[in-house]
Parts: C-alpha cells; structure tokens; sequence
C-alpha cells in the first residue's frame, strides 16, 4: 500500500512540473521590435515584427499582444491572430483598426516599438494526413488562412474561398499560388451568398472527406457553419475561429 501511495505521489509531482513546464512556456513573455506598419488600403494594416527566438507556433495560431508603452491595462493587452509561418523570418499580424484606443496604439507604433508577446496558442490544430481543405475567410479572417494555405499547399487538395469585404492584403499572392499549384483552387466573392455558392461545389465534391475551417467575422462565420450542417457536413469535420472583435 505504501509502495502505492509513493508511486501515486511521485507521479502527481511529475506531472505538476509537467504542467507548470507548459505554462511557463505558453505564457513566457517576449519583446519584439516593430519592422514596419502597413496600411494595405482602408483600416487595414499588415504588421510585421521580429520574429520571437524562444517561441514556436502551428499554423492558425493566435497570441497575446502587450503595448508596454500604454500605461491603462485595459488598453494595452489584445490576442491577434499570426499569420505568418513559424519558418519565416518574421512574425506578422493583420489587423484592421476598428478605433478602440488598443488598435489605434498599435497601428500607429514606429519602427524600432517594442511589443511583448506571450500565450501562443491555437483552435485549428490540422493532422498530417491527405484529407482535402475547404477553406472559408471573411474579412481579416483570411489572417488565420494565410499560413493553413502555405503549409498544405502542393500537399493536399484545398478549396479556398474568401468574402474579402476589401481585405486584399494577401490576394495577390495567394492567386499566385494557387496559379502554380495545381491542388489549390483560390476564389474571392462579393457577398456570403457566393461564397456559399463556392462551399457548395466543395460539399458535393468532398462531402464528409474534408475538413473545414471558418474563420472571421462571427455572423458569417455561424451563417456558414449552420449551411454546411443543412448540407450534411458533420459537426466534428467543421473548424471555427470567430473574430469577435469585428462584430
């Protein structure tokens, strides 16, 4: 009984420091310096800063951004979506600038600004395995996107439709891609109803074989799961990512 108790302690402690690893991982804190700020046309910005040398992410992922330089908490702290690959040589954010006090700061940051970054983390977790994509961005969701496409693309079959709302920060080289690759069909739509239109083809084509992932705009975002399920798509086979702060 002893020997039993011992081994149940020993293991509790083992995965306390298990745990403790993790969060002191996730939520370590970084500084970055800003490498420029973009205003790719409207309230659209494209930021893009150091890359962290500490932190790793998955493609989808999302992290907690801190401006050190703003002194009231509320104001200061946001969880943005990365969308760039942890390969790349950066780490970029695309934003828009809704003109809360947090957005404005950080559209407006020079080069050189520090932010801290911490708690990396992820809701689109994508196995390795050869099951299509179907793809569905509106507005700055396309932010969540951007990285899914170029770390399948040329891997598997992926349909990817944005309701762009004039977020074309990534179109011209996403309709690049998918000129060269093959497996990668890319469509813009002009309103929800098209891009249903577009998932239909994907739905018929694929049916419960593909996985699909929704992100952006909440309304659109629950418009288009609740489409898919009238269509017969399961709810284990549908991924969402709701920007909540563009409701």
């Amino acid at each position: 009984m002893l020997k039993i108790l011992i081994s149940i302690l020993v293991i509790g402690t083992i995965a306390c420091f298990i745990t403790w690893g993790i969060i002191s991982y996730l939520g370590s804190t970084e500084i970055l310096q800003v490498k420029s700020i973009e205003n790719t046309g409207g309230n659209v910005y494209l930021i893009r800063l150091t890359k962290p040398q500490k932190k790793g992410w998955k493609a989808g992922s999302y992290a907690k951004i801190t401006l050190p330089e703003v002194e009231k908490k509320d104001k200061r702290t946001r969880w943005l979506t990365i969308t760039s690959l942890d390969n790349e040589d950066e780490l970029v954010l695309l934003t828009k600038n809704s003109g809360s006090a947090f957005k404005k700061n950080l559209t407006s940051l020079s080069q050189g600004s520090e932010v801290k970054i911490s708690w990396i983390g992820s809701k689109l977790k994508i196995k390795d395995e050869n099951s299509p994509l179907v793809l569905f961005g509106s507005d700055v969701g396309i932010a969540t996107i951007r990285p899914i496409v170029k770390e399948w693309a040329g891997k598997r079959e992926i349909i990817l439709n944005h309701f762009d709302k004039n977020v074309l920060a990534f179109d011209n080289e996403l309709s690049d891609l998918s000129s060269k690759n093959e497996k990668l069909n890319y469509s813009r739509s002009n309103s929800l109803e098209q891009s249903k239109e577009k998932l239909e083809e994907a739905v018929n084509k694929y049916g419960n074989k593909a996985i699909y992932i929704l992100t952006g705009q909440p309304d659109d975002v629950e418009s288009m799961s609740k489409y898919l399920k009238e269509k017969g798509i399961d709810n284990k086979q549908i991924k969402i990512d709701k920007f909540r702060g563009l409701k």
